[in-house]
């Protein structure tokens, strides 16, 4: 049986003003198309889009990438918008209030999504402090859920002053990832000799990490001939690493595959 992996939270509209286009992401559904790319045989989203233009443009992107889209909730009102700035250097800026929730805002999955996320091996979900107590905990903390559970912590500096709200989630999911610098990797090497979790510490240009056992496994990032935009540079590495990484790869060779992943995507606008 094939690999049945799906994605559960955030679908945006992203807006690019200094080339006036718009195009598909969110980190919920770059991980999904991305998974499905890099040989998922089947992959499926659990979010919400508005009753807009940007929504059905999401949903027909989504089926030209093959993504079961059966259980994307299409709400009254405005699907999530986000607008960025990417600099000539290709990194990238978000203006101040430029980030609306709208429909996301107050969704919640269903008890028919969360039967729907318990059919599939692996079930990936971002952890966000501002709203866990919905999405993320609704579908990480489902123990009727019997696969894989990965996870996608974030900037480990957001959490100023909270991290410890972070270290209980990490023996709720089978692959952490989380972005940082080498502090960070010495905050969690311990963990790593104990937790379920295996525990994927990214370094932005610095490449990656995994700490397993107490022991840590670098990855160079891939350099490209131009940088073009670095939006959804993790997502795609996230995702390469986590199919690579289920089909039974080793550490270090999930590590390359989710670096060359991310390289591609650094080479052109738009996450996907």
């Amino acid at each position: 049986m094939g690999m049945k992996l799906v994605s559960v939270g955030e679908i945006t509209a992203d807006y690019y003003p200094r080339i006036d286009k718009t195009f598909v992401g969110g980190i919920s559904l770059n991980f999904a198309v991305h998974a499905k790319r890099c040989g998922a045989d089947q992959v499926s989203m659990v979010s919400a889009l508005g009753a807009d233009e940007n929504g059905q443009m999401i949903l027909a992107r989504l089926a030209k990438e093959q993504i079961d889209t059966s259980h994307i909730s299409v709400l009254p009102g405005k699907t999530s918008h986000c607008e960025i700035v990417v600099f000539d250097n290709g990194e990238r800026y978000f203006p101040p209030n430029s980030y609306h929730q709208h429909v996301l805002a107050s969704y919640e999955p269903s008890a028919a999504d969360l039967e729907f996320v318990r059919q599939h091996d692996i079930l990936v979900s971002r952890f966000d402090i501002s709203y866990t107590k919905t999405t993320f905990n609704r579908v990480m903390l489902d123990d009727d859920f019997t696969g894989k559970k990965v996870a996608d912590f974030g900037d480990w500096f957001d959490y100023e002053g909270r991290h410890p709200a972070v270290y209980p989630y990490l023996d709720q999911v089978d692959v952490a990832f989380i972005s940082g610098d080498d502090t960070t990797i010495e905050t969690f090497l311990p963990f790593s000799k104990n937790s379920r979790a295996q525990i994927i510490v990214t370094l932005g240009a610095e490449g990656s990490v995994a700490l397993k056992d107490g022991e840590i496994i670098r990855q160079l990032a891939v350099r490209v001939p131009r940088i073009v935009d670095t939006t959804g540079c993790g997502d795609a590495f996230q995702a390469a690493f986590t199919v690579a990484y289920f089909q039974g790869l080793t550490l270090k060779r999930s590590l390359a595959a989710g670096a060359e992943n991310a390289a591609k995507v650094l080479q052109h606008y738009g996450a996907s």
